[in-house]
């Protein structure tokens, strides 16, 4: 049976917006414009992780990941996996775009990352740039990463602009990584200007691919912009409406905040 996936923001998307000061107030406006989930990149405004995590409860916000190093991942003792315990995280994430030149030597570390994040009750996702989609002896680097990394403990955190940058149609390559994207990136793309877009501006038809995650399985559509039109959190509610008149947001769904 399909299921409405949540719908999340990667915080990111208002990182001018998230100093220690700033972060409680922008956390409301965004709770306020109905995301359900935050997915946090670097910064807890200042919190430690129990204070953090009741700040959350307090606003009826989720945290549906954290975005960090893989030197971090491979560290148990690291406190990014404080905060994803203490935030009931289900998913702890990286992204390796920037170093594709390392890629053979990048692949097993991921392995191993992902046996951490399992070992800490966590599903490690990779998160995908438009860089993966450069050749490797003929493949794609993302696909040479999906081939060589055990499928139980290394998902994908799926970013369709990025995908659509990357040449690839995403809802084609969503698709050939079934049970292995609980989380999707909902970035869109104007590929006639090249540049990421409001949400809705681009190839991004928020129906179809809502109905798509239910299908799939994919548990969070995570909203991710890094220009804007006017600013970021007038960027961020386009996406709060549009995916409202999707059928999105009405009720979060229960997920789990393990794996076994």
């Amino acid at each position: 049976m399909s299921i409405k996936p949540n719908l999340g923001i990667q915080l990111y998307s208002v990182r001018d917006l998230t100093g220690d000061e700033a972060f409680p107030d922008t956390l409301r406006a965004l709770a306020d414009m109905g995301f359900q989930g935050v997915e946090f990149a670097w910064q807890y405004g200042g919190m430690a992780p129990e204070d953090l995590a009741a700040f959350l409860q307090s606003l009826d916000l989720a945290c549906c990941g954290l975005h960090v190093q893989l030197d971090e991942l491979l560290d148990p003792s690291h406190v990014v996996y404080d905060y994803a315990k203490a935030c009931e995280s289900p998913f702890i994430t990286t992204s390796l775009a920037s170093r594709i030149d390392d890629w053979a030597e990048l692949t097993p570390r991921v392995d191993q990352a992902g046996a951490v994040a399992r070992s800490k009750g966590l599903q490690f996702t990779y998160h995908n740039h438009w860089q993966e989609f450069v050749k490797i002896d003929g493949m794609y680097a993302l696909d040479v990463l999906c081939e060589r990394t055990n499928p139980d403990i290394v998902h994908f955190e799926l970013d369709l602009g990025w995908v659509r940058k990357g040449g690839e149609d995403p809802m084609t390559y969503w698709r050939k990584l079934a049970g292995r994207v609980p989380q999707i990136h909902l970035r869109d793309y104007d590929a006639q200007k090249g540049e990421v877009c409001d949400l809705g501006a681009g190839f991004i038809d928020v129906p179809a691919i809502a109905a798509l995650a239910g299908e799939m399985g994919t548990q969070w559509l995570i909203y991710e912009q890094d220009r804007y039109p006017l600013s970021p959190l007038e960027s961020a509610k386009i996406c709060a409406e549009r995916c409202r008149e999707a059928g999105l947001m009405e009720v979060r769904q229960p997920l789990p905040k393990s794996v076994t």
